[in-house]
């Protein structure tokens, strides 16, 4: 197999001249870098990829994580980021943070090691300490699926409107009795779904003269037996909910067995209402009312915004919102007590 010192004897040029013309350097003259083309064709020589992209510090990579890859809302963010990848001829390395905080700057420091191009970042806190990791190590980074008054590109919709217009639908079949399974808060310094979309359930509840329960606000980690849990405890509660909004269509699945588990019916006697409106959501029996958030769409405006700040272009939306709607099926009906 052919060397760079052997290119380099045939063309008579110095191996550092051969290392130019394949990394493109214009600080190469024509007839040189033909010479070297020319030995290269004879010789069967092809540079080293991994080479070349420590020479360029371009890796044509870019790096994802994302809180919990079983949750099949990630998945389809993760196929919209890839089906632009291809296009644009970047691979991706995928990493799982376990909603884990710590396994987030473990992954942040390991792809930076391994000279990524950029980052799309997808859990579920971007805080000022995120925030001065990527940029005292000047790491491009788009945040996808969240919103942040930092000073980071990202793609998402309106929390807060999505989970007010789940509300307002939920009181125009005239449920009075409203209960919300949310995600976890953190410290409430930092603007995550799960603190929007608890905004929007209370404001929504006050705009149109409700009360809020205390006993009706329960949190979970967006997983089933999470939320399943924290629902029989609300259940448990003297005055019952009539309808219960999960801020994740998988939550919302726990619920509505938590309802049955409790001697009660779905949505006879409870109304449920998911978010994300996942493939799952439309099997479920009964199947679940849910706001849609655009997923895929999500994952590709993240991926496209990333690569065109990788190759210097300016960027149309430096804060792009998507668009929800509201997606009526059997598991919300209307209440007149």
């Amino acid at each position: 197999m052919a060397t760079i010192d052997d290119v380099a004897k045939l063309a008579g040029v110095s191996i550092a001249t051969v290392s130019r013309v394949f990394n493109n350097s214009p600080l190469v003259s024509e007839k040189a870098r033909q010479k070297v083309l020319k030995a290269a064709e004879e010789l069967g020589y092809k540079p080293s990829m991994p080479a070349r992209s420590l020479a360029m510090k371009k890796t044509n990579t870019i790096g994802l994580i994302v809180p919990d890859i079983s949750n099949p809302y990630y998945a389809e963010v993760v196929r919209g980021i890839e089906d632009v990848c291809n296009i644009y001829k970047y691979n991706i390395t995928l990493c799982n943070a376990d909603n884990k905080r710590e396994k987030e700057f473990q992954y942040i420091e390991m792809l930076k090691n391994r000279w990524v191009d950029g980052i799309i970042f997808h859990c579920d806190y971007f805080s000022e300490e995120h925030y001065k990791v990527f940029k005292n190590d000047n790491i491009k980074v788009v945040l996808a699926g969240r919103t942040t008054k930092l000073d980071v590109p990202y793609v998402g919709i309106d929390n807060f409107k999505a989970a007010y217009d789940a509300v307002n639908y939920l009181i125009s079949l005239g449920h009075k009795r409203i209960g919300i399974i949310h995600g976890p808060l953190g410290d409430m310094k930092e603007t995550i779904d799960s603190v929007d979309r608890l905004r929007g359930y209370k404001q929504a509840l006050i705009d149109n003269g409700l009360p809020i329960y205390e006993g009706f606000i329960k949190e979970a980690n967006f997983k089933y037996k999470s939320a399943y849990n924290a629902a029989k405890e609300m259940l448990k509660e003297k005055i019952k909910p009539t309808a219960i909004f999960a801020i994740s269509d998988i939550m919302a699945m726990g619920v509505i067995n938590a309802v049955f588990d409790s001697g009660l019916s779905c949505p006879e006697d409870i109304s449920v209402m998911g978010f994300d409106n996942i493939d799952l959501s439309e099997a479920t029996r009964p199947s679940l009312t849910t706001v849609s958030q655009p997923m895929y769409e999500i994952g590709a405006v993240a991926a496209r915004m990333l690569i065109k700040m990788l190759n210097g272009e300016n960027i149309d939306e430096y804060q792009t919102i998507l668009e929800h709607k509201i997606v009526v099926r059997n598991s919300c009906i209307s209440r007149k007590d």
